[in-house]
């Protein structure tokens, strides 16, 4: 059992600021202890929490940030292969509505991770990943 955390997740922990920042701490006991399995981010995951918070914030928070997230937090770098399979799924939303393409390349990458090491489990308040079928969230108004 494992628990991917999300872009969206990690902000909201970091920032006192963000609407979902009590919400992300609370999960975040439950994550600490364990009650998901193992928990983890992709280094794509690590590239956007940095780039983010650069933007919101400062350099300085976003080196601090980083540190930490890298001391405490496993990291799985995505290999040609998944980004092979993430690719495939982007290019899918071709098809879709307007309304249906939710996903964006990071995010691909997080559905084909959790398939690879067959998980369902995410923490995010990204509610895009709702409409995908089969995925457990934690951070939604559902959980």
């Amino acid at each position: 059992m494992a628990i991917l955390l999300d872009t969206s997740f990690l902000i909201a922990f970091d920032n006192e600021k963000d609407v979902h920042h009590i919400k992300a701490r609370e999960l975040w006991i439950k994550i600490k202890e364990k009650q998901f399995g193992i928990y983890f981010i992709s280094d794509y995951i690590f590239d956007e929490v940095i780039s983010v918070t650069m933007r919101k914030k400062d350099e300085t928070r976003a080196k601090i940030f980083g540190k930490h997230i890298k001391e405490s937090l496993d990291i799985l770098n995505i290999d040609s292969y998944l980004f092979e399979e993430a690719w495939n799924l982007f290019e899918k939303r071709e098809k879709l509505s307007e309304e249906d393409k939710i996903l964006n390349f990071t995010d691909c990458t997080n559905v084909v991770l959790l398939e690879f090491l067959a998980s369902n489990k995410i923490a995010t308040f990204d509610r895009g990943f709702e409409k995908i079928d089969g995925l457990e969230i934690f951070g939604s108004e559902k959980n």
